[in-house]
């Protein structure tokens, strides 16, 4: 495949010279051979670790079995949201598994979608049906006593566009078609998400003309909630794992091999090596692309960032958003680096019989890793 398209784009602009870079560096015997990695995600992403979101106001409403609390945040002027469930009868300071939402095309809402019950909320229920085998799955981890936190993505939830956003980047009715409708209304929903669905590429481009990527924004977003999250005194800071479904996988993937204070990881439908899925991307997102990464490195390399942490990779064998030799070599190379560093057995990976999805089976097997490593 890779062929075709050095054909078209010109061998001189190949990533082929430079691409062993990341793996040689990654099966280096020194843990500190890993920090040249780092700094090379720093550049390509323009990340700011020390980066936090400032408490504006928060709320709680307590659902009897659990307690849900609401953060409003603020980063240098950014308004966002994240909520935090906490068991009813655990005192604090709290395990906590910090939940990434995945993107699924509901830009509408993010974090509500992983655990809200609503029977009246019908986008929600659809989409729990869809991915979830129609459960609001967080909750069966605080139903086993740990508190589960969940930031808006951006571009998701209280992250979503504006109406000023929407009418500056549309050129065609968009906007008075979705102000027809009130506001979280099903049908104001359904054409919210397929204006923001159609924007995307959009968008894109103009996150580069401003002189970042998405990835940079979505990951300074998630370090920055991170940040705030380890400074809450009724969090046990020895005990933070981080899980995350397809783009939640991704954005789990590099937040874990950035902060060492996360413990233990699920990547959910989100390995694969991004160079062998030339020709095979026309159903991702813009949100994954880091422009000049597969020049030095592949999703496996930043995976070796997380050693001698623990780490679970859940595939789905019949994933069409991902080559199946794509996603075996990924994991094979990932292990490899374990193996290397001499924890092998901090690293786990399976490969289930289905779709892209987080289906029952799925997501008990994610609870019954966390339990027993966090």
């Amino acid at each position: 495949m890779s062929e075709i398209f050095e054909k078209y784009f010109g061998k001189h602009n190949s990533f082929s010279e430079s691409t062993k870079w990341g793996e040689v560096v990654s099966n280096q015997k020194t843990f500190e051979e890993q920090r040249k990695i780092v700094d090379k995600l720093v550049s390509l992403l323009y990340l700011n670790l020390s980066l936090i979101f400032r408490e504006d106001k928060k709320f709680e409403i307590d659902h009897g079995e659990f307690k849900e609390e609401i953060i409003a945040g603020n980063l240098n002027g950014i308004h966002s949201e994240a909520v935090l469930l906490k068991p009813r009868d655990l005192n604090p300071p709290y395990p906590v598994v910090v939940v990434l939402h995945d993107h699924g095309g509901f830009y509408y809402y993010g974090k509500e979608r992983i655990y809200r019950q609503d029977n009246t909320q019908t986008f929600v229920n659809e989409y729990q049906k869809k991915f979830y085998s129609s459960l609001p799955w967080a909750l069966e981890f605080v139903k086993n006593g740990f508190a589960v936190f969940s930031p808006d993505a951006f571009y998701f939830g209280k992250r979503r566009l504006s109406a000023e956003l929407i009418e500056l980047l549309t050129d065609d009715n968009s906007i008075n078609e979705l102000l027809n409708y009130q506001e979280g209304l099903d049908e104001y929903i359904r054409i919210f998400n397929k204006i923001s669905s159609q924007l995307e590429p959009i968008m894109f481009k103009n996150i580069n003309l401003y002189g970042t990527n998405w990835p940079s924004i979505l990951l300074n977003e998630d370090l920055a909630w991170l940040n705030y999250l380890l400074q809450r005194e009724d969090v046990e800071k020895k005990r933070i794992g981080c899980m995350g479904f397809s783009l939640g996988g991704f954005r789990t993937l590099f937040l874990s091999s950035l902060r060492n204070e996360i413990k233990c990881s699920i990547i959910i439908a989100f390995m694969s090596e991004f160079r062998k899925m030339l020709g095979k991307t026309a159903r991702h997102t813009f949100m994954v692309h880091i422009p000049g990464f597969t020049r030095v490195l592949d999703l496996p390399d930043v995976a070796a960032l997380i050693a001698p942490r623990k780490l679970f990779i859940m595939q789905c064998e019949y994933d069409s958003l991902f080559p199946k030799d794509a996603m075996q070599s990924a994991v094979e190379r990932i292990k490899s680096y374990f193996v290397n560093f001499d924890c092998g057995n901090q690293f786990e990976y399976k490969f289930y019989p289905n779709g892209h999805e987080f289906n029952l089976n799925m997501q008990k097997d994610a609870l019954e890793y966390i339990t027993k490593n966090l």
